[in-house]
Order: C-alpha cells, then sequence, then structure tokens
C-alpha cells in the first residue's frame, strides 16, 4: 500500500488518518449521541455524564473543525445552538454501528453467565429427604 497524505502530513494507513481526525476518547461517543437527532450542548452533556463541560467543548470544536458536526444557531435570546452531523459523519454509521454491536457482544459472556446460573434440584430419596425436614 502507498502512503496517504492529509493535512500536510503522511500517513501509513486510512486508519492512521482516521485515528488522526477522530482520536480521543469522546469523539465516537459524541458522534454516536448525536445520531438520531441534533442535540443542544446540554444534552450531550446529560447524556455523557462522565466528560467535563471542557472537554465537551473542545471535542465539539474539534468534530467541528473537521466536518464532523455542524454547529447550527438558531436566533432567539439567548441563542439556541444545536450540533448535527454531517454527511461526513453519517458515512461512518455503519462502522459504528458494528463496532458498538461489537462492544455489546464482548459484555454478553458475563450476561449470559449472570442468566444461566440456576439452582440445581436433585431428586432425593425418602431418607434424605425426611433427614432435610428435620433441619427446617
Amino acid at each position: 500500500m502507498s502512503d496517504i497524505k492529509f493535512n500536510n502530513k503522511w500517513f501509513k494507513s486510512g486508519l492512521d488518518v482516521l485515528n488522526e481526525v477522530l482520536y480521543g476518547k469522546w469523539k465516537f461517543i459524541i458522534i454516536w449521541n448525536l445520531m438520531d437527532k441534533p442535540l443542544r450542548f446540554s444534552d450531550l452533556r446529560k447524556n455523557i455524564p462522565a466528560i467535563t463541560d471542557r472537554m465537551l467543548s473542545l471535542q465539539l470544536k474539534e468534530l467541528e473543525e473537521n466536518n464532523f458536526v455542524e454547529r447550527i444557531v438558531t436566533e432567539a435570546t439567548p441563542p439556541k445552538i444545536d450540533y448535527k452531523l454531517t454527511q461526513k459523519a453519517l458515512e461512518i454509521m455503519p462502522a459504528l454501528k458494528s463496532l458498538e454491536k461489537y462492544g455489546r457482544g464482548l459484555a454478553q459472556p458475563e450476561v449470559k453467565k449472570a442468566k444461566t446460573t440456576k439452582k440445581v434440584i436433585l431428586p432425593l430419596s425418602e431418607d434424605e429427604e425426611s433427614f432435610f425436614d428435620k433441619l427446617s
């Protein structure tokens, strides 16, 4: 494969380019939250409680600069600002959905283990039953 030039930098693969653009703990989570509809900053903050205001603001700005998120300002008092995904971001949704499904699958063994823990009832003879009845 040949090297890829992006933003005056050279990369070895498309994954390297994607990592450059969407690097960080929060960008995929922000995109995932905007998948269904535009949201305001406060709504994103509620949906992602572990992120700080400063980090959310920074990540939104970077996503906007890289044309993954569009900032929509509606004139009002105070102005209403919504964030929505661009076409560029919508194009990665199939991959994100696959990764989300894969992540759920990683958790499934734990869920299955919890669900399959059943009480085992062994048949007892009359003598064994009467012994246990005396204990109660």
